[in-house]
């Protein structure tokens, strides 16, 4: 397996978006960087509605995306200079959204209340024979 990296040796060529006025550069890792509030969550939900799609559990990129972006055309080495990461195969789960009633447990819940009630009927005629007794 190969050395991971240091990512402060990468050297970027930063294209500009109007090329009739600005030249190519190429900058150091730590010339980089953005504004603190350019990046949040809620853009990074438009983008993935706006570039993303779920298929069978999984999200992949959208056709229109992909043609647009020639991604096609490009591999995993391109965007990242290390190996591709190994993912360890774990199975999908049965349970997809929510779980259905069970309606053995709503009924085992009306048998031990009613079983409750007349527990407690029980009691209150042997206090009240209890309490006569006493009176007498």
């Amino acid at each position: 397996k190969k050395a991971i990296i240091d990512p402060s040796l990468f050297k970027y060529k930063v294209q500009p978006i109007k090329k009739e006025l600005y030249e190519s550069v190429i900058v150091k890792a730590s010339q980089l960087s953005r504004r603190k509030h350019l990046f949040s969550r809620d853009r990074l939900k438009l983008f993935l509605k706006q570039h993303c799609e779920p298929h069978d559990g999984v999200i992949k990129t959208k056709a229109t995306s992909i043609a647009k972006y020639n991604l096609a055309e490009q591999n995993f080495s391109y965007f990242f200079p290390d190996d591709p990461p190994t993912f360890i195969f774990s199975p999908a789960s049965r349970r997809r959204g929510r779980p259905p009633k069970r309606v053995s447990i709503s009924h085992e819940d009306s048998i031990t209340a009613k079983q409750n009630t007349q527990g407690n009927r029980s009691k209150v005629t042997k206090e009240k024979t209890r309490f006569q007794k006493q009176k007498e």
